[in-house]
């Protein structure tokens, strides 16, 4: 009977594991290996876990593209237009002479880097359905950020021409801001699955583009960039169904998906922090965060305030798709609303697709296109001034209604309601800041859900909360009452 009374234990520690250790996005204890590693060895548990991918063949990229890169309007997504309309087994491959006439295979890695050898040839996590004549534009130049344009396709949506970014100074292909992020991500992965053979990769641009230690991967000024692309562009629903649909076709996954910043815990400002497969937050607890008091003073004050003031977060409306109330998250699927409303504060904005092909919303941002409108009205008197808040944005906001002068980011006037624009793709606006005549700005004095959430916020345990109820919490290192 003691024997049974044992197994029985083990086996319930057993499932009381299986059930609970489980990683992100359904992906179990795949990454079980690399847990509580940091660094360099960190990178390098995740490259026993994801090395020799169960590749398909070269030819068989197209079919596999199915599951991997198809819109919700069920076309091929084209990585480097925004104006095709590619079917997948169909025949869009063969000659081309123009923008949209065929699509084919793009490794993102430049397949001369690595003599055409397998498995990166056909490693899907990297080749990517493109367009055919703007990857013959692209040819082998590296993905850079450029400066003076010599060719650009439809729409601007890609470009290139000189580079622009510190540290190389030849010419560079720069992907659209909606999807460098993938970009730096599927870099990471490469320099990551392939960390034995990367430093053997000198042909051509490779060299300018790599590191010859195998640990850093990437050279300085290309790691620069692509971290900074990583976090202007965050993971989306998009990648993540990506990701998951690389693990059928060929049986790894991209962890640098599965794991939102995890770049820093391997080359950036927490690569000395010990990384947990299955209680991962991508974050630090922020210093000024206090710790629980082990000696509560015995004598506490007998009559505390009651009814104590909060402290604000600020006075910003966000704008995600918690705002809007969205279910979606990335670019707008095709049989979506065409037009997002949310209000707050007294405060209703309305974003609107227009006449443009593009409409992009997720937790963190939406992205103003050429064509979209964004309508802030005040049912709480009139606005005098609104700050827009962007992430690495340069395209001019436009005035479409309501008077006033627009300056780079902010608006001017009196009014309550004003109408704005963009020139050209794109402006991704996270939030924005309105004052009322009167000097009064809205969301200080009431705190509510909505306006926390994109906020870094723990209990007074120093616990990441996700969804705060009324109560005190640490917000940006201070104590905040959300009422």
């Amino acid at each position: 009977m003691k024997t049974i009374r044992l197994t029985t234990t083990l086996l319930l520690a057993v499932l009381t594991f299986s059930v609970w250790a489980q990683g992100p996005n359904n992906s179990g204890t795949y990454y079980q290996a690399a847990d509580g590693k940091k660094g360099a060895a960190l990178k390098t548990a995740f490259f026993d876990i994801i090395k020799n991918p169960d590749v398909v063949s070269y030819s068989g990229l197209y079919d596999a593209y199915v599951k991997t890169d198809t819109r919700p309007n069920g076309y091929v997504r084209d990585w480097y237009s925004d104006s095709t309309k590619y079917q997948h087994n169909v025949d869009n491959r063969g000659n081309y002479s123009k923008e949209g006439d065929m699509y084919n295979r793009e490794h993102s890695m430049p397949q001369s880097w690595f003599k055409e050898a397998s498995p990166m040839k056909s490693d899907i996590v990297h080749v990517l359905p493109t367009d055919g004549y703007v990857n013959n534009r692209r040819s082998n130049y590296p993905f850079g950020e450029v400066g003076s344009v010599t060719y650009q396709s439809y729409h601007g949506y890609s470009k290139l021409g000189s580079s622009k970014t510190s540290g190389y100074s030849g010419t560079v292909f720069e992907p659209n801001d909606e999807i460098k992020g993938d970009i730096a991500r599927i870099y990471f992965y490469m320099v990551t699955c392939y960390e034995d053979r990367i430093t053997n990769w000198t042909s051509g641009t490779a060299t300018a583009v790599l590191s010859s230690d195998k640990y850093q991967g990437l050279a300085s000024w290309c790691m620069d960039m692509m971290m900074r692309w990583s976090k202007n562009d965050p993971v989306d629903a998009v990648e993540i169904a990506r990701n998951n649909a690389v693990q059928e076709v060929q049986g790894n996954r991209n962890p640098f998906v599965d794991y939102p910043g995890l770049e820093d815990y391997v080359w950036g400002n927490k690569k000395d922090s010990l990384f947990c497969y299955n209680n991962y937050d991508g974050t630090i607890i922020p210093d000024t965060i206090p710790d629980p008091d082990p000696d509560p003073d015995p004598n506490p004050d007998p009559d505390p305030d009651p009814d104590p003031e909060p402290i604000p977060v600020d006075g910003e409306i966000a704008l995600n798709s918690t705002f809007f109330g969205v279910s979606w998250s990335g670019a707008k699927p095709g049989n979506s609303e065409n037009v997002l409303t949310g209000t707050e504060n007294g405060i209703t904005i309305t974003y609107s697709l227009g006449s443009s092909s593009n409409m992009y919303c997720n937790s963190q941002q939406i992205r103003m296109y050429g064509g979209n409108e964004l309508k802030v009205e005040s049912g709480s008197g009139e606005m005098v001034k609104l700050e827009f808040v962007t992430i690495d944005s340069s395209k001019k906001l436009l005035l479409l209604d309501g008077g006033g002068t627009v300056d780079g980011y902010s608006w001017t006037g009196q009014t309550n309601s004003v109408t704005f624009g963009s020139e050209a793709n794109h402006i991704k606006m996270s939030a924005v800041k309105v004052t009322l005549a009167a000097n009064e700005a809205t969301g200080i004095q009431n705190i509510k859900q909505s306006t926390v959430n994109s906020q870094l916020i723990y209990d007074l345990q120093g616990r990441r909360v996700q969804n705060p109820t009324k109560g005190l919490y640490i917000i940006n290192g201070r104590k905040v009452i959300i009422k």
